[in-house]
Formats: C-alpha cells, sequence, structure tokens
C-alpha cells in the first residue's frame, strides 16, 4: 500500500522545520510536498466472526472493513496480521511500536493502555438459552442458570464475572464455548449478539431456537493503536472514521454482513442510549428490531432536527448499562436521567427535558396505611435497581428494598405481593397500569411526598463541550418557538 497521511502545511518558519525533523514522521521526498509519510501500521485482529477472521487465506470482517476503509481514507499506510489470541495480541500491540488491534471493546480498565479511534462497530452481550428451556428471564435468572459457557479473558466474561456471576463454564475459545451449548453441555452462552447471529446462520433461527434469558452490555468495538502512534494519525483515522459515519457507509458495511439488520445497530458519531420508561422512553416491536417512541424521544429528535445535518439513531437498553456506559464511553449520552445531587459531577447535562415526581403505591385491596416517610420504611418497596428513586431510598434509609431490571417487571413485583409498595413517579404509574391491564383504581397512592426531580439528558464527561452547548440551545430554540410545550401536551404531560 503506497497511501499517505495528508495534513496542511503550517506558515514556514525555523521553528517549525525544527520540529518536523525532530519528529518521529519523515517528509517525503517526491510527490505532494505537504505529505507526511509514516511507518505502516501493524493492525492486528483475532478470529471474532463476523467482525473479523480469515476466509481462503484472507483476512476479512466488518471490522476489518470499516478499519481498512478508515485507513485508506486518511492516507495512512498499514498491513494486516491474524493474532493467535486476544490475550497476546493485546500484550503486543500495547507494547507497540506502529500497531492497532481491531475488534476490540472500548473499556474503562483499557483506555489509558491504547489510543482509540471509533466506535467502528457496535453490538451487545447477551446470555443465550435454549428456546423454552424454562430458565426465565433477567439478571436473577442468568445467575442460576446450571452453567453458562464463556470465554477466558473477553469481556463478556469479565462483565460478568464483574456482576457477580459464579456458575460461569471457561473455554479457551468461542468455537468451543458455542459447541458445548448447543449441545447441552451447559445450558447458556453468554456471546456478542453479531457473533452469535453470524455463527448460527444457515443453522438455527435465532428467535425460533433460542431466547436471551439476559442482554446486559451495549459494545462498542475500537480501532486501538500503541501509545507511539503519533497523535496526528489517531486523529485524521478519527475524522475520517466519523465521516464514513455521516454517509452511511459504516452502516453498508454492516448491510453486508447482515444485509436486513436496522439502523440503530450501526454506531453514530454521537451515541444516544435510552430505556424502556414509558412513557418518556420505549420501544414496541422486539427488542431485535424495535422502533423507538415517547415524549422525551420525542424532544430529542426535534433537537437533533433543530441542530440539522446528520441525526444519530437511539439505542434502548437497560438502566444499568445505559448509565454505565455513558460514565466511560466518549461521544455518548443517555436520557431520560434524573439530575440529583448524587449525579451532578458524574455527566454534562442538557435540559430539564421532563419533571418526575415519585410517590408509593400499593394495592388498594392491601389497605396499607404509610402518611409519613417513617412509617414507608416499614414496607417491602420495590423500584428498578440504579434508579433515582432507588437512590433516594438507600440515602433515606430504607432497609427492604427489592430491585428489578426494568419499571415493569417492579410493577410486576407489586401485583404479585412480591412488595407492599412500588417508589415510581405518577405518569408512570398510569402507563403500566394501562400496559399490564391493571385497572388503575385498584392502585392507591400513599400520602408520603418526597422530592421532584428534573430530567435531562445526560452526556458523558468527555463528549466535546461544543456538543453539549449546540444540544442545550437547540433545546432552548424548541421552548421558545412552542415546539417542547407541544410535544408535551400531546403526550398528556408537563414539566
Amino acid at each position: 500500500m503506497n497511501s499517505h497521511l495528508s495534513v496542511k502545511r503550517a506558515p514556514s518558519s525555523v521553528i517549525y522545520l525544527l520540529i518536523l525533523l525532530l519528529s518521529t514522521t519523515i517528509w517525503g521526498c517526491s510527490g505532494d510536498p505537504g505529505v507526511i509519510r509514516t511507518a505502516p501500521i501493524v493492525i492486528g485482529a483475532i478470529e471474532l466472526r463476523p467482525h473479523s477472521y480469515t476466509e481462503n487465506g484472507k483476512i476479512i470482517g466488518m471490522d476489518v472493513d470499516v478499519s481498512t476503509q478508515v485507513a485508506s481514507s486518511a492516507g495512512v499506510d498499514y498491513t494486516l496480521e491474524m493474532g493467535v489470541n486476544s490475550t497476546d495480541l493485546y500484550n503486543k500491540t500495547k507494547a507497540g511500536p506502529n500497531r492497532a488491534i481491531i475488534g476490540i471493546n472500548y473499556a474503562e480498565s483499557r483506555k489509558n493502555d491504547f489510543k482509540w479511534v471509533g466506535p467502528v462497530s457496535k453490538s451487545g452481550f447477551v446470555v443465550f438459552t435454549k428456546k423454552n428451556s424454562g430458565l426465565g428471564v433477567g439478571q436473577d435468572a442468568a445467575k442460576i442458570i446450571p452453567s453458562i459457557a464463556v470465554v477466558s479473558g473477553w469481556l463478556e466474561t469479565i462483565t460478568l464475572e464483574n456482576q457477580g456471576f459464579k456458575n460461569l463454564r471457561y473455554f479457551d475459545t468461542y468455537d468451543q464455548a458455542f459447541t458445548a451449548f448447543v449441545n447441552g453441555d451447559v445450558k447458556g452462552i453468554a456471546s456478542d449478539l453479531m457473533q452469535f447471529g453470524y455463527t448460527i446462520r444457515g443453522k438455527y433461527s435465532i428467535t425460533t431456537d433460542f431466547d436471551v434469558c439476559f442482554s446486559y452490555k451495549t459494545a462498542f468495538y475500537y480501532i486501538a493503536f500503541s501509545k507511539d502512534v503519533s497523535d496526528s494519525v489517531v486523529s485524521s483515522m478519527q475524522s475520517s472514521l466519523d465521516e464514513l459515519t455521516r454517509s452511511g457507509k459504516v452502516y453498508e458495511v454492516l448491510k453486508k454482513y447482515f444485509p436486513n439488520v436496522p439502523r440503530y445497530m450501526s454506531p453514530d458519531t454521537l451515541q444516544l442510549l435510552s430505556e424502556y420508561s414509558p412513557p418518556r422512553n420505549y420501544y414496541t416491536g422486539s427488542i431485535n428490531n424495535y422502533q423507538v417512541a415517547g415524549s422525551s424521544v420525542d424532544i430529542v429528535n426535534e433537537i437533533q432536527k433543530k441542530l440539522g445535518g446528520y441525526a444519530s439513531s437511539i439505542s434502548m437498553t437497560s438502566w444499568v448499562d445505559g448509565y454505565a456506559t455513558i460514565q466511560e464511553l466518549p461521544n455518548s449520552a443517555l436520557f431520560t436521567t434524573a439530575r440529583t445531587p448524587e449525579r451532578e459531577k458524574l455527566f454534562q447535562w442538557v435540559g430539564p427535558i421532563a419533571s418526575m415526581t415519585p410517590r408509593f403505591y400499593t394495592l388498594k385491596a392491601a389497605n396499607i396505611i404509610a402518611d409519613t416517610l417513617e412509617k414507608a420504611k416499614a414496607l417491602k418497596v420495590s423500584t428498578p435497581t440504579q434508579w433515582y428513586t432507588y437512590d433516594y431510598l438507600k440515602n433515606s434509609g430504607f432497609a427492604n428494598i427489592v430491585t428489578t431490571y426494568y419499571p415493569t417487571d417492579s410493577f410486576k413485583q407489586l401485583l404479585k405481593g412480591e412488595s407492599d409498595a412500588i417508589y415510581i413517579d405518577a405518569e408512570s404509574i398510569d402507563w403500566l397500569c394501562k400496559e399490564t391491564a391493571t385497572p388503575r383504581d385498584t392502585i392507591a397512592q400513599l400520602s408520603v411526598e418526597t422530592p421532584t426531580r428534573q430530567g435531562y439528558i445526560a452526556f458523558s464527561l468527555n463528549t466535546p463541550q461544543k456538543t453539549v452547548n449546540d444540544w442545550q440551545k437547540a433545546l432552548d430554540a424548541i421552548k421558545a418557538d412552542g415546539t417542547f410545550d407541544r410535544i408535551l401536551l400531546g403526550w398528556g404531560s408537563g414539566i
């Protein structure tokens, strides 16, 4: 490959020339005088279908396709290399020089080991079980699966280990783990969603033959460079990737491997995450192919329309995953996020976009009476894990809190008598009654007042300040022209 990294030439000066001579780059002796030549980057990969793999002696895959397009567009010379295993390739890339690794998930624990460009692709980590296994859904159900096949050292595995899973069965390769799962040697498998879908193609149906027991992490795959690679190369690669993303070419690569894949499965220049929490943000359809809706969704889309140009799609995930993701992922945001003192310094804030007034709700037939916060502390209270409602209960001294991943599950606990009360806002309780066909008059509200919170769009701290400022200005503009109020009134709510 004879491609180069092109940069604009700065005004000539003695100091500038000395800097160039002392740098690791060398001026080309012929051709465009504004070109910097660098040693080829060795881009390493492992067998991780469809992200990267070998076929007919050639290294291919969707991450390979995107990364090589990015390098060519940026004018960066490169060579491809297939590694033996992820640990060896990780360490080799970290040591350098002039190395990069693809098919690697961005994570806080890895952040300082490399220089990062991405995301080049997006997926999710899921615990699959066989269809109609009766093993249940959610984190608690996944923790009691007799055995879950995992690959040693993979982020899919580390994430479950960090969540306290003790039922993991370790394998050296994904093929070994998958074979053990389909043969029935283990009852579940923790897998990248794209990898699982690509592995079963032509053999099984992901919806007919398997169940999603626990969807636990949104995964973003990056190009990680050894730290000796110049900032100019990394910056040029990121700029080229952003342009390919905005133009839709990254999505085109994804469709090459999954022709019918929805747009939200492709990464954006800004990753927008939300959770299932109607009526502000939720989805219709299946989790594999959904449409997002809600008052906050409409507001976010209107902001993007106001900003013009490229608009990010909205990805639905669990609150636990989204909340953790935007605390580490560059250029990411989560809504609708209650702005509380505990969270103030964790994010950059755009809003408010919603008002939240949580209250304690019980079954009217239970005839529970509690008119003070102290009396309410005697109750077994259900609320979604890591929600602002959970933080409030915990900080207020509630000892008997029952948590779930989703508000629908918390409401079901109340209906089944597994909790005495649910602590949630009024708009949500109305929607949950509607969703479960529960007569609203069978639900009672305790006369205990608790603080109202404002809902915001929470941006990661490593999102550029300009992006955050632009979003706030666009929100202010749709409030000024009446669009904001019309959206809320259309959903029967106010702020």
